[in-house]
């Protein structure tokens, strides 16, 4: 019998000492040794506590006066625009604070649909779905799309979240050279065993600066019958 995740039963139904603890200090000894080699190759990120709203000037704790950011993702500046802020505490007043559910069982509330009718009428398309995060968006899109019948033709240098979006799905995977056209259209004749074929790639691929030339991409996609898809 199991007494606080200690004891066991052993073969014969003699109790013996479940080596739980031994367990917990061999992974925390390999924890710590990888923890070190990481220091050791000057990949320690240690984080730094911002005191402050975010914006171009923010003030981090340990750090006397107000510094430049240059790492966040708040381009135009509307995490703190005053009409965001006011229009977040008319949500905070009218629908409360949080889902407390997933939007499937009973999270979805009028304010996401609105949302959503605007964001297809703006793109001029049938539907949207929001997404927690543009990284889940991706993570969830294949796995939905593809099926083991089909293949999926990615960037070499792709965004992570395209990649471990493509890792979750089944298809049949194919990956050309970055920005190669000539290596694109040999993997898509090479897929063309395959019922579905689906071009992935970042529009402006955000660590090189590099823009996809979709005009290319579309046209070989075109000619040999397969979708694409770009990442905004």
């Amino acid at each position: 019998m199991w007494a606080g995740n200690v004891w066991r039963a052993s073969l014969f139904g003699v109790p013996c000492r479940r080596p739980a603890q031994s367990a917990l200090a061999q992974l925390r000894g390999i924890l710590e040794a990888e923890m070190e080699g990481i220091r050791e190759a000057g990949n320690w990120k240690s984080e730094r506590v911002i005191m402050s709203r975010q914006g171009p000037h923010i003030h981090v704790g340990g750090v006397s006066g107000g510094i430049l950011n240059f790492c966040a993702n708040n381009y135009l500046g509307l995490s703190s625009h005053p009409e965001v802020i006011q229009a977040g505490l008319q949500a905070l007043e009218e629908f409360g604070a949080g889902l407390s559910s997933v939007r499937f069982i009973c999270g979805t509330q009028s304010v996401h649909k609105n949302l959503e009718a605007k964001i297809a009428r703006f793109h001029q398309r049938e539907d949207a779905i929001l997404c927690p995060s543009c990284f889940d968006a991706n993570a969830g899109l294949f796995e939905a799309l593809l099926t083991p019948e089909d293949a999926v033709l990615s960037d070499e240098l792709n965004h992570a979240s395209i990649i471990d979006g493509i890792r979750l799905c089944k298809a049949n995977k194919y990956r050309y050279g970055h920005l190669d056209m000539a290596d694109l259209e040999a993997k898509l004749q090479e897929a063309q065993k395959h019922r579905l074929r689906l071009v992935a790639t970042d529009g402006a691929f955000s660590m090189d600066g590099d823009i996809a030339p979709l005009q290319e991409i579309c046209h070989l996609t075109s000619r040999y019958g397969a979708l694409v898809f770009v990442d905004e």
